[in-house]
């Protein structure tokens, strides 16, 4: 229970641990040593000289072999395929075996390599049959030395390698950045400068290209097809997506293509800004551009063949093609459609909550009786700590901390000044978040394009992004009124459809659990129920308003792994109360409780868990033996078998609403928040369009033993329709 840094204090003192424990009493000299350091100590003598014993190398053992008789050759190549097969990046890096690799193509003899005293060849040479056993067949025979690198930067360039790509017929890579494109097949780079805006430089027409590119009958792979389909580009064969494939065995959520590049290949591919420094665009020259693209576009194709392996190794080959890759056009039509906002509205809402903060401002400066910059944390904390004395929470490096919980603490305690400034930290959020950003995002008109992300979440959640409009607030009353400021073009309304509690349905049918399957089946309020079951009510009892809030927050927090901790502090309540709910909760849904552990030891067993539909996420510290750590991964587990089910059964609706909707010139699919999808229709459509999302929604995926209810809502905008 200490740290390096007190270690080395005590140790700068007293120099063995037989002196530590002769001065323990003097300790407390020592800067940063407190009573409960000492206390620490003094409690576990034992365990502090056992340490040290068990920590000591011992030198004296009758060995009688020398070093040169430990080593036996290896054949490099060999061991680097295996190390990544078996995924032991650190030996790859610690025995140097990718550089070795790259640069030996001779026949000479393999340097031996050092290995532990406890490995044996037995076991080795058995490992390394394993390996031999799940060989599979490559797809391509890439030329990584002799490559030739073009630029084509006019159409007859384009034309002269017309032949060569309409006879190429197996995988090539295309992959976009900034100033161009770059096309690799098995032998050379092509690269398409676009938007380069130096003196010297000369791009090729994007019309052009993108025609070009739309003809060739060949298997494109990329990362991150959507921002080639936002240009306008369309391919015969969208073959893999290796952002999304790479996101689907490693559970990777940062968009970054050097992560599969980098794992899974030889290439060392580098980043624009280690490639670059502080380069001004403008003087970027086409040539060494061109270059740094073409080793991504390389990589990209490289590293195709180890993960179309993983994927069909882990089962995952048919989630990327049924589900992710058929959604990237959904996403880009939706992206590039865009929502109409009202400028002028938020404008006048923005002076609205000027006055508002300006009303807490002066109420807050009336309690510190002066005044100060409140959104510095260190003068607040000067003021609520030091000058007004309130009950100080933790302590940082640079002053008290004033965040969110503190406040909270301070709020339940009765404190007026905390209630304002959480009034006006919320406020002030929404205002410099949505109300004044928004406004500057639109196009000429005067609609906003959100960016939907795939790999955003592990669960398989979309997630949205500049702006997130899947942030907004939902019930608040400051929610609402951003919602109003989304609107529908003349003559068309937005229609929000949205699934009746469809985590709750997916836990249902995923449990089996008799009591949850009845209560949909006769089509209960399901937080009605949960309210009478966990307050002992009577069929003849009502339920408050209260005690209804309180079960439906119980029922979704299970969905959640919320913890009797948590969950009080939610409904600011007693812990002991809140473990009370939980539970009677289990008591009366006790398959939930089988089937959560169910869920739990499938993960302990396998290192991931699975939705019902097979999308793996693989979960780290569910075996760890640290509880805290272990009890974060189990509810993550749980919360992702059936938040990623739900996500999915989204995706499969939103992919039959793009088959049936995409040649629609009267409707379009705007938005999709969590369980929301949110369409723009004309008026005179809303009819026919209700009754066929309906049928869409309601019987695209049928869940075992509870059907999927939906909520259709229409209005000139967001907040009608919601």
């Amino acid at each position: 229970k200490i740290g390096e840094k007190k270690a080395l204090a005590i140790f700068s003192k007293y120099d063995s641990l037989e002196k530590i424990y002769e001065n323990i009493d003097d300790l407390k000299n020592i800067e940063g040593i407190g009573p409960s350091l000492i206390k620490n100590l003094t409690n576990e003598k034992d365990i502090a000289f056992m340490s040290r014993e068990l920590a000591k190398i011992f030198t004296d053992l009758d060995i009688n072999v020398e070093e040169s008789g430990l080593q036996y050759g290896m054949d490099r190549e060999k061991l680097y395929s295996l190390c990544k097969t078996l995924e032991f990046k650190m030996f790859i890096k610690k025995l140097n075996l990718e550089e070795k690799t790259q640069s030996s193509n001779s026949n000479s003899n393999p340097k031996p390599i050092l290995l532990s005293l406890f490995d044996k060849i037995e076991e080795v040479e058995k490992t390394e049959k394993a390996f031999e056993e799940i060989k599979y067949e490559k797809e391509l025979n890439i030329n990584f030395s002799n490559r030739e690198l073009l630029i084509i930067n006019n159409e007859t360039l384009l034309n002269e390698q017309k032949e060569y790509l309409n006879n190429y017929k197996k995988i090539a890579s295309i992959y976009y950045e900034e100033l161009g494109i770059i096309l690799s097949t098995e032998e050379k780079d092509l690269y398409f400068p676009l938007n380069h805006r130096g003196l010297l430089s000369r791009n090729i027409d994007k019309y052009i290209l993108i025609n070009f590119i739309s003809e060739l009958n060949i298997k494109f792979i990329s990362y991150n097809f959507k921002a080639l389909l936002n240009l306008g580009f369309t391919f015969k064969s969208m073959y893999m997506d290796m952002m999304i494939a790479y996101h689907l065995i490693s559970s990777q959520t940062k968009m970054d293509v050097l992560l599969p590049i980098t794992e899974y290949s030889k290439l060392e591919a580098k980043d624009f800004k280690t490639t670059f420094g502080k380069v001004n665009i403008e003087t970027l020259l086409i040539e060494d551009f061109s270059k740094y693209l073409s080793n991504i576009g390389l990589g990209i194709l490289a590293c195709y063949d180890e993960i179309n392996h993983l994927l069909h190794k882990e089962e995952l080959y048919d989630i990327l093609i049924q589900n992710e890759m058929p959604l990237i056009p959904v996403l880009s039509l939706m992206e590039r459609k865009g929502i109409k906002i009202d400028i002028s509205y938020f404008k006048n809402y923005s002076l609205e909550l000027e006055k508002e903060l300006a009303k807490i401002e002066k109420a807050i400066y009336e309690e510190a009786g002066e005044e100060f910059n409140i959104n510095s944390p260190k003068q607040l904390g000067d003021i609520l700590f030091v000058k007004m004395n309130l009950p100080s929470g933790k302590k940082t490096k640079t002053g008290y901390s004033t965040d969110v919980m503190v406040l909270e603490d301070l709020e339940s305690y009765g404190y007026n000044i905390a209630r304002l400034l959480l009034d006006y930290r919320k406020l002030n959020k929404l205002k410099t978040t949505y109300v004044d950003t928004l406004p500057n995002l639109v196009d000429s008109n005067s609609r906003i394009h959100t960016s939907f992300n795939q790999i955003g979440t592990a669960t398989g959640r979309l997630s949205s992004s500049e702006p997130n409009l899947q942030n907004i607030p939902v019930k608040t009353d400051d929610g609402i009124k951003i919602r109003e400021g989304f609107v529908a073009g003349e003559g068309k309304v937005l229609m929000s459809i949205d699934y009746s509690q469809v985590e709750l349905r997916v836990l249902t049918s995923m449990s089996k659990d008799e009591n949850l399957i009845e209560a949909y089946r006769e089509e209960k309020d399901l937080h009605d129920l949960t309210a009478r079951r966990i307050f002992n009510l009577s069929d003849s009892d009502a339920v408050s308003r209260e005690q209804r809030t309180i079960a439906k927050i119980i029922n979704f927090s299970i969905i959640y792994g919320k913890t009797a901790f948590g969950l009080a502090k939610e409904l600011k309540i007693p812990v002991k109360d809140a473990s009370e709910y939980i539970k009677k909760y289990f008591e009366q849904y006790p398959r939930v409780t089988t089937f959560e552990k169910e869920v739990i030891e499938f993960g302990e067993e396998h290192g991931y868990v699975k939705t019902l539909f097979g999308r793996k996420r693989y979960i780290n510290g569910i075996d760890s033996k640290n509880k805290t750590i272990k009890a974060q991964a189990e509810r993550m587990a749980v919360n992702t078998v059936i938040q990623g089910t739900a996500a999915e059964v989204l995706k499969k609706v939103m992919l039959k609403v793009y088959e049936v909707l995409k040649d629609k010139d009267d409707i379009a699919l705007l938005l999709q928040v969590h369980d929301e999808l949110i369409f723009e229709v004309e008026e005179n459509s809303i009819e026919k369009y209700s009754k066929i999302l309906a049928d869409i929604m309601k019987n695209t995926v049928k869940l075992e033993d509870v059907n999927l209810n939906i909520n259709i809502s229409i209005g000139k905008n967001w907040a009608e329709a919601k």
